[in-house]
């Protein structure tokens, strides 16, 4: 998790942070599947909900979430999630 005014700075943070979890995986003789490995980005700026972040895992870009598809995830069958829990959610996000 890292907070910051300037993408790049995110994006290097992140990439940097992916690098320490792919050592740890080597070691250990794990394996990340990076095609199922997302990120997610928080922002309150709307103009950059589209935006997508170039975070790098053994050379291979990962996938970004948008804030509304995590609320999906929350609100699907298979989390079980309550009312309360998706109103508290969504307004964390949005502020």
């Amino acid at each position: 998790m890292h907070a910051d005014g300037d993408w790049q700075a995110v994006e290097g943070v992140l990439t940097k942070d992916m690098a320490t979890v792919s050592e740890y995986l080597q070691t250990w003789k794990l394996k990340l599947s990076t095609t199922k490995t997302v990120s997610a980005a928080f922002h309150l700026n709307n103009k950059e909900a589209k935006r997508e972040l170039k975070v790098k895992c053994n050379n291979e870009t990962k996938k970004l979430t948008s804030r509304v598809a995590l609320l999906r995830q929350l609100a699907g069958f298979g989390w079980g999630v309550g009312a309360t829990t998706l109103r508290i959610a969504t307004l964390a996000l949005v502020q």
